[in-house]
């Protein structure tokens, strides 16, 4: 189950109903879940084999900085993206 997601200015905040934890998303986190949100079914993890290219070669994402391997680790954290 994909978490609820609400814009709040820039950036976001994801609420994971399975854990009721709460994820506050910076601007480019926020794209990233938006994104990946529209390629996924909603109901599986998005597999990173999948993810990472898209992030790559759509939206011209440096998956291999700091700030986007902690999104990313987020998203797997909250469900949304698989191993």
């Amino acid at each position: 189950m994909q978490p609820l997601f609400r814009r709040l200015g820039e950036g976001a905040v994801a609420f994971d109903q399975r854990n009721w934890q709460t994820h506050i998303l910076t601007p480019a986190a926020a794209v990233i879940f938006e994104a990946l949100s529209e390629i996924g079914d909603g109901e599986q993890p998005l597999p990173l084999n999948r993810a990472l290219p898209f992030l790559r070669n759509e939206l011209e994402v440096d998956t291999d900085t700091p700030e986007i391997r902690q999104v990313l680790r987020s998203l797997q954290e909250m469900g949304m993206l698989g191993g």
